[in-house]
């Protein structure tokens, strides 16, 4: 029978679980639950904790449990949300203060990841694009001249960019933030989405 971490993960959020409860729930070995449970570990999503009364006789079972962060792995909701907040924001907000609003998102997602400008432009454009990708984005820079251009082929928002294209100030800005440098959105939105982020030396013109 065949099983994978996210079943083990989903038994594991409803409640802690030994080794052999795991094996037993998904009728598979303890060896084959040990595997997954180590990957689990190592991605932060399930951690060991002390027994919680008998199990059995002997030497205590090791008991597992899903980690704190866990509990949206499996989430479709976040495009979703995004595309209704930023619906929402639309209603209530004027364009310039809509562009406004996603462009600090943007600021602040990339101060969150710990993207800061430096002496070199180069490791922290990498860093910036680094960062995108772990969040399903799929990016190359080409220089062209004295700019840059980034092109995403996975735009990690681009539910909430078909609905409204506003969205892309997010990612521009993210940019923006994390290398020092202004950044103008050239996103191809036709069919399928293809963003491009066109980095900027301080004393160009867009």
């Amino acid at each position: 029978m065949s099983f994978s971490k996210d079943q083990i993960l989903g038994l594991l959020l409803r409640g802690s679980m030994t080794v052999a409860e795991l094996g037993q729930r998904l009728g598979v070995t303890r060896n084959a639950v040990n595997v997954q449970l180590k990957q689990l570990e190592a991605e932060g999503l399930v951690r060991r904790v002390a027994p919680s009364g008998a199990r059995g006789v002997g030497k205590p079972a090791l008991v597992y449990e899903a980690a704190p962060g866990a509990e949206d792995r499996g989430s479709r909701a976040y495009p979703i949300a995004l595309s209704a907040l930023i619906a929402t924001l639309r209603s209530q907000l004027s364009p310039q203060q809509l562009e406004a609003a996603l462009q600090e998102a943007g600021r602040r997602m990339a101060r969150e990841a710990g993207l800061r400008p430096s002496a070199n432009p180069a490791a922290d454009l990498a860093a910036a694009m680094a960062a995108a990708d772990s969040l399903g984005a799929s990016t190359e820079a080409t220089a062209q001249g004295s700019t840059i251009e980034v092109v995403n082929y996975s735009c990690p928002i681009a539910g909430a960019v078909r609905a409204d294209s506003c969205a892309c100030k997010l990612l521009s800005a993210f940019f923006s933030e994390a290398t020092g440098r202004p950044v103008d959105d050239r996103c191809h939105r036709q069919d399928r989405l293809i963003c491009r982020y066109v980095i900027r030396n301080d004393d160009d013109t867009a």
